[in-house]
């Protein structure tokens, strides 16, 4: 039987964090072993790489050197040559004697010493820099074809397996399913309208205890205002009186500066974790990070606490609005969990027991071993999302391309690191719901799926898939912003692929003229050219074709050539 959590924090910083970490050297080890790179060579031929770049860099410097001092031989040749033509032929008398020595040395010895010395010199550190980057090059290649056996290993699936591993309570799909997302809509109420209007970039979805979660990285559109300035020149004259007491006419002159302003598109990225569970479905409630959490004692401290507590007492104890709060006997838990707009006290209480309170003060005070009270927390009847400022410090994609490298260290070193990274942001986001005991206790009433619906992926799955392969196989001609990417899927065949068209929402840009009147200090208005840029919807659509791939860990691998994605192949329909 698989082991509830309820202890998140203290769990993760006794046992998970050295597991995961442990399971994540193991399972590199292993790929080392399949792949038989012979990683001492690869040492050998990095240092010898490394040294090669330290000589291009130094000698690259004194190619510096021998460019400035070219440029100075050159500089002093033509300042004295311009000296004697000016003595010479102008009969100028304004130099003295030393000054035109001086010329005639520099226009004898500057081109001396420039072809004799330094241009040599110069040429040949350039050539020898040239020689460099080729050998560099060369021996780069070698060693990505070292490393080519450990890169073809790597794949989609790995980071979730391994926190399976670690946290057998958390399973994981190999990709978003439509029956995962029908039962998200079914079961527990969920809207597509969420991201109508949003695209999504990356998607990882899976079950606790078969109650469904999503991450998901979102892209949306808002508007901003940019402001543009315009500059105009005007003159005018003035008579004025000068020194000596009489009139004269002067030219004034100024600079006029406009501004407009006018409204730009901006895109944003938002990372959130969608999760469905059946227990309080009635309940409704909203908490946000408080700057309580975690703080240190001290007066200004205590002062802010009794505050704020004595404002939570007035609101329970107020019997003329229509909220039903009512105070827990843990304070502390009121004080920083703060979700004073719950709709339902019996549910609430059914949920957040003493031990997950208690545990849920623990988290939101913590400051050494997780990420502490960095999230929103909003459940709206079955559907909970948690949006933790931690996760947009993580990369979302699996993609099995990054990790690989010509140096068998630095993608140890990667591996390592951005596992043991996307673990600790996942986790501590899922900690809050993992505190509630009901949430793992309770399972949904919805059957397992069957093998048929798995296969089929769900529409955010084919968004990530086409912001995979990014905007500029959309988007319009005429697009000079991101772009807003949205699937339909218009199309299976019996083996249940799929055709699936890509809408391309961007703007294009209209270049527009605006004047304003500005007051000059000649007393008068003039109407100064202000420049913007007016931005126009424009969308396109194209067609791709989506083949689901045997279930199969294998299928999840990247070769970079055929763009296998986890298990999917696409190709684009002309």
């Amino acid at each position: 039987m698989i082991e509830d959590i309820y202890e998140p924090l203290s769990r993760y910083r006794d046992e998970f964090r050295e597991k995961f970490s442990r399971l994540t050297a193991e399972k590199f080890e292993e790929l080392k072993q399949t792949s038989g790179v012979d990683v001492d060579a690869n040492i050998k031929l990095v240092a010898e790489i490394r040294k090669l770049e330290a000589l291009k860099s130094k000698i690259e410097q004194h190619h510096m050197l021998w460019g400035i001092l070219c440029f100075l031989l050159i500089a002093l040749g033509i300042a004295g040559l311009v000296i004697l033509c000016i003595v010479i032929f102008a009969e100028s008398h304004s130099f003295s004697k030393e000054w035109i020595i001086a010329s005639g040395v520099a226009v004898a010895v500057c081109p001396l010493l420039f072809f004799c010395w330094s241009y040599p010199a110069f040429k040949a550190a350039g050539e020898k820099i040239e020689a460099l980057a080729r050998e560099i090059e060369e021996k780069i290649r070698l060693a990505w074809e070292q490393m080519a056996p450990l890169n073809a290993l790597f794949a989609w699936h790995i980071t979730a397996e391994l926190i399976e591993k670690t946290v057998p309570r958390i399973q994981f799909d190999r990709f978003f399913t439509e029956a995962r997302l029908q039962d998200l809509r079914e079961s527990f109420g969920w809207s597509d309208q969420f991201n109508a209007d949003k695209s999504v970039i990356h998607t990882h979805s899976g079950v606790i205890n078969d109650n469904p979660f999503v991450f998901a990285e979102l892209r949306r559109q808002e508007w901003t205002e940019k402001t543009y300035y315009g500059h105009l020149e005007i003159s005018w004259t003035e008579r004025v009186r000068n020194s000596e007491g009489k009139y004269e006419t002067v030219r004034r002159y100024q600079t006029l500066t406009a501004t407009v302003t006018k409204p730009v598109p901006c895109y944003l990225n938002d990372k959130v974790l969608i999760f469905g569970n059946e227990a309080a479905p009635d309940l409704e409630f909203s908490r946000e990070p408080s700057d309580l959490s975690g703080e240190e004692g001290g007066l200004w401290n205590s002062i802010k606490r009794s505050h704020r507590m004595g404002q939570l007492k007035k609101f329970a104890r107020n019997l003329d609005d229509d909220s039903n709060f009512t105070m827990m006997s843990n304070e502390e838990f009121e004080l920083l969990f703060h979700a004073k707009d719950r709709n339902d006290e019996v549910q609430f209480r059914l949920l957040f027991t003493p031990l997950a309170q208690q545990q849920m003060v623990n988290l939101l005070n913590d400051k050494t071993v997780g990420f502490g009270d960095d999230f929103y927390f909003i459940k709206d009847k079955m559907i909970n999302l948690i949006i933790a400022s931690h996760l947009n410090d993580i990369n979302f994609s699996h993609a099995p391309e990054q990790f690989a490298g010509y140096e068998f260290e630095s993608i140890k070193s990667y591996f390592q690191k951005y596992n043991e990274e996307f673990f600790k942001a996942a986790y501590f986001a899922l900690a809050p719901l993992l505190i509630v005991p009901l949430y793992q206790q309770t399972r949904p009433r919805a059957a397992i799926y069957g093998e048929k619906e798995k296969c089929r992926s769900a529409f955010w799955e084919h968004e990530s898939l086409a912001n995979y392969y990014g905007d500029s196989r959309f988007e319009h001609p005429e697009c000079i912003t991101q772009n807003i990417l949205k699937t339909r899927c218009t199309a299976r065949d019996s083996a249940g692929n799929a055709t699936v068209e890509v809408t391309a929402y961007g703007f294009r840009g209209e270049n527009r003229v605006e004047i304003v009147p500005v007051y000059g200090n000649d007393g008068k208005w003039h109407n100064v050219p202000v420049e913007w840029v007016e931005y126009l919807p424009v969308e396109q659509t194209r067609s791709m074709y989506l083949k689901d791939m045997p279930e199969s860990k294998e299928s999840g691998t990247s070769d970079g050539k055929n763009a296998l994605w986890r298990r999917s192949i696409f190709s684009y329909l002309d």
